[in-house]
């Protein structure tokens, strides 16, 4: 009869190492899943800050000024100038 109190026993030690193991992994999978929903609501946010940045540029496009829209981020940010323009840099202000 002592065989089967020690069964009995190692069985509900076996139970709770199990639950708290259990408890463990639900507690940090639930940590990972409220910080993958705060992950995505960011990439939402930066999608549509990306898809209103588009619309924006579609529509400068498509204006009547688009070439000198063009002409003005291709000299401002690109650093590019017209044939036979000469640009002069001030660098006292620098």
């Amino acid at each position: 009869m002592k065989k089967k109190k020690k069964v009995g026993g190692l069985t509900k030690i076996a139970v709770a190492v199990f639950a708290v193991y259990a408890t463990f992994t639900m507690v940090s999978l639930q940590l990972q899943i409220s910080q993958k929903k705060e992950e995505k609501t960011q990439l939402e946010q930066q999608v549509e800050e990306q898809q209103l940045r588009n619309a924006e540029t579609e529509a400068l496009l498509e204006s009547q000024d688009s070439d000198q829209y063009v002409a003005r981020i291709a000299r401002e940010q690109l650093g590019y100038v017209s044939p036979g323009e000469r640009v002069f840099v001030d660098i006292a202000s620098k």
